[in-house]
């Protein structure tokens, strides 16, 4: 090969790795071997809600927007993500588990007050305390139950028959863990 085409080899393979750079730099919340972004697409079911407020890292109130079937249009629904389960909040007269403020900023960060939200049921759509049980996603395709896994926030938690996304999640957690993110890191 001549010094020409070395050269070009050489910008060639440069540019396939500065692509691959940046990929990885624009999605740094995908784990060890889960290049998958269909989690990360907004459900063509998906109904449309607003937050309220938050009450803690995987818990929130929403209200429905018009011709939700899932939330009241108009009415404050509580509702508990599906399959992740962060730290406890601290209640009067007892401290709160490591890393729970944490993972609340986080829900916070990622769904504030009055952002528009996508939302998505499973199997039950009503646990034992009547919270509404909802897979969520921001208005940019974000899959907020696994982002707060990847991230460290939350534990991947199978409550049946609700498991459409629980491998995933799964996955997820395992990558977090080996990287010690968030609570893995943090409550040893």
């Amino acid at each position: 090969m001549g010094r020409h085409g070395s050269g070009s080899l050489a910008i060639a393979v440069a540019v396939v790795i500065g692509l691959a750079m940046s990929f990885r730099l624009f999605r740094p919340h995908l784990g060890s071997g889960d290049l998958t972004t269909s989690a990360d697409e907004i459900p063509a079911k998906a109904a449309l809600a607003r937050v309220a407020s938050h009450v803690d890292g995987d818990t929130i109130r929403l209200v429905g927007q018009a011709g939700s079937e899932l939330l009241a249009p108009g009415e404050e629904t509580r509702v508990r993500l599906l399959e992740v389960d962060t730290p406890e909040l601290g209640r009067p007269g007892a401290p709160g588990e490591c890393y729970a403020d944490e993972a609340s900023e986080a829900l916070r960060e990622m769904l504030p007050v009055g952002a528009k939200v996508h939302v998505e049921a499973d199997e039950e759509l009503l646990d034992p305390y009547g919270r509404t049980l909802l897979y969520l996603w921001t208005s940019r395709g974000e899959f907020v139950n696994l982002e707060l896994v990847r991230q460290g926030y939350a534990r991947a938690v199978l409550y049946e028959p609700n498991d459409e996304h629980i491998e995933q999640l799964r996955r997820a957690e395992a990558a977090a863990r080996a990287d010690d993110l968030g609570l893995w890191g943090a409550c040893g």
